[in-house]
């Protein structure tokens, strides 16, 4: 059975994870995707939600998609497979800086 739920602990560990691998501090990835340090804090560590606007940034900065982000799922869309993934990343890159 597909589970529906976003399970907000396991994300932050998913967010965590991938931040991690990427070797960024909590204050990298806040500044990138526009939040507060705290605010990234509270996101791996399943305390707080964030709207679809800011799982759309970490996902873009995590190099990862919002499937797998909020339900783990992964998604074979990614930068060799999907010819509009530099595109879309672009475009969300600039969006962040309005």
């Amino acid at each position: 059975m597909m589970k529906n739920n976003v399970d907000y602990v396991e994300m932050g560990h998913r967010v965590r994870q991938l931040r991690n691998n990427l070797k960024l501090t909590q204050e990298q990835l806040a500044e990138a995707v526009n939040v507060s340090i705290s605010f990234i804090g509270h996101i791996e560590r399943g305390e707080k939600q964030c709207s679809l606007d800011t799982v759309c940034r970490l996902a873009v900065y995590l190099e990862t998609t919002v499937d797998y982000l909020a339900m783990g799922r992964i998604n074979q869309c990614n930068q060799q497979s999907c010819p509009l993934y530099t595109d879309l990343k672009g475009l969300l890159i600039s969006y962040g800086d309005r």
